[in-house]
């Protein structure tokens, strides 16, 4: 393994070791305040977009580790990354605020737009792009990257976000979880 691939795994391992005191962090902040403070928002925005950059890097430095690249794997990985970054933009769009997306702003429930058909259309954005740039490179790493962090990000909704949800919004939550999934 190069020096290179060896830190960008020690990063992932990192941000998967801080995911838990963050989850802990976000689900006392959401059950004290009702949203989250800056410093936890800015921490959810470095785990996020650090893992997404870290496993860009290491699907392409641990290119050809699971198969060798060709242009069905491209095809289909470049397929679900683009198709995984477009879910992700019409979740922000249907938030309408940066402030929701970082749960600085719990005013709303939305259930409009991408979200008439998942309850999480970042998190699976986030997953097509993982899962995507795995398969579009051939990589292990980057394959095994991607799955815990769908493991953890599940764990996450079901432990942080869903309880603080039911919270917020009582029976309209429970009515909009009855009529979209989860994920699909």
């Amino acid at each position: 393994m190069s020096p290179l691939l060896v830190g960008v795994v020690a990063y992932i391992l990192l941000t998967a070791a801080l995911s838990i005191p963050f989850m802990l962090r976000a689900r006392s902040e959401f059950r004290q305040q009702g949203k989250w403070s800056p410093m936890t928002a800015a921490f959810s925005g470095l785990i996020m977009h650090g893992h997404f950059l870290a496993t860009i890097a290491l699907a392409w430095l641990d290119r050809g580790s699971l198969f060798a690249p060709n242009l069905i794997s491209l095809a289909l990985g470049g397929g679900l990354f683009l198709g995984g970054a477009y879910v992700i933009f019409l979740g922000r769009y249907a938030y309408g605020s940066q402030e929701r997306v970082y749960g600085l702003l719990e005013d709303e429930l939305i259930q409009h737009g991408i979200y008439k058909r998942t309850r999480n259309p970042q998190y699976v954005g986030y997953s097509g792009m993982f899962l995507g740039a795995a398969i579009a490179a051939g990589s292990g790493l980057a394959m095994l990257s991607a799955l815990a962090f769908i493991a953890i990000i599940h764990v996450f909704i079901t432990w942080v976000e869903e309880p603080h949800m039911r919270r917020a919004f009582g029976d309209d939550f429970g009515q909009y979880a009855q009529k979209v999934r989860r994920y699909f």
